[in-house]
């Protein structure tokens, strides 16, 4: 399984692979086999240690003290250098990291990371089932799950099943830079009640009456019995527009 991960990961010609949570090393040593120079970030003292004494004396791997959730990756490779990610992320975890990587100044090329299967499911879903989270990274990435993995793979086994995940990080959002606080604040808004239909959810929490929420629909050509689980991010965006030509001229 760590050498199916490790092999799976695309690094730029010349760049470098910055893992997440190293933990012991498993799949750092999986990574160095496969031919690839590692940053592994690691936020606990003693697994840092640990990870200098094992790996002591290998050229290819820097160890870096971070936690995930709040470090710049970017700033862990240098000026100039391509970087794809790759780890197995703590469930509780995953959502916020995957966030940090995606909106970073400095992004991957992509990331190919363990998570749980339901989360897996949610990144990469198809349309018609799209949660905020679905919506959240597809305007960085595209996501494909790779393959799955049983609890029986791991010592002590965990009660869920986990899944690999492929986010193929793209060389521009969908959603320009000046418009995703915006994009974000009505998408996260209006998934509040993602099983009700658009025109409910949306004027019941982004400020709208009924009769605007049906001009603003109308005008991005969006039927209002949909549901915000069903619109892509280019209906979002669509949205987005009617919704500020709405309110300009309330």
């Amino acid at each position: 399984m760590l050498s199916d991960i490790a092999h799976a990961v695309h690094v730029p010609e010349g760049g470098v692979v910055v893992e997440i949570g190293a933990g012991t090393g498993q799949l750092t040593a999986a990574l160095l086999d496969a031919g690839h120079p590692v940053v592994a970030l690691e936020i606990e003292d003693r697994l840092v240690l640990h990870l200098r004494q094992r790996f002591r004396g290998e050229p290819r791997l820097r160890v870096v003290q971070a936690d995930a959730r709040d470090a710049d990756m970017g700033e862990a490779v240098p000026p100039g250098v391509g970087f794809a990610v790759a780890g197995n992320l703590p469930y509780f975890a995953a959502n916020p990291i995957i966030r940090r990587l995606l909106e970073a100044r400095r992004k991957p090329t992509e990331a190919v990371v363990m998570v749980q299967r339901e989360v897996a499911r949610e990144l990469a879903a198809k349309a018609g089932g799209f949660s905020l989270l679905t919506v959240s990274v597809q305007v960085y990435a595209e996501a494909s799950i790779l393959f799955d993995v049983p609890p029986e793979a791991f010592d002590p086994p965990p009660s869920v099943w986990s899944s690999v995940v492929r986010l193929a990080v793209r060389d521009e959002p969908l959603v320009p830079a000046g418009d995703i606080e915006e994009f974000f604040t009505l998408v996260s808004k209006t998934f509040r009640n993602p099983r009700k239909q658009i025109h409910n959810a949306l004027a019941r929490e982004t400020g709208l009456r009924a009769d605007q929420a049906d001009e603003a629909l109308r005008l991005a050509g969006i039927d209002p019995i949909r549901r915000a689980e069903t619109l892509s991010v280019a209906e979002w965006l669509g949205l987005l527009a009617a919704w500020r030509a709405v309110r300009a001229g309330d």
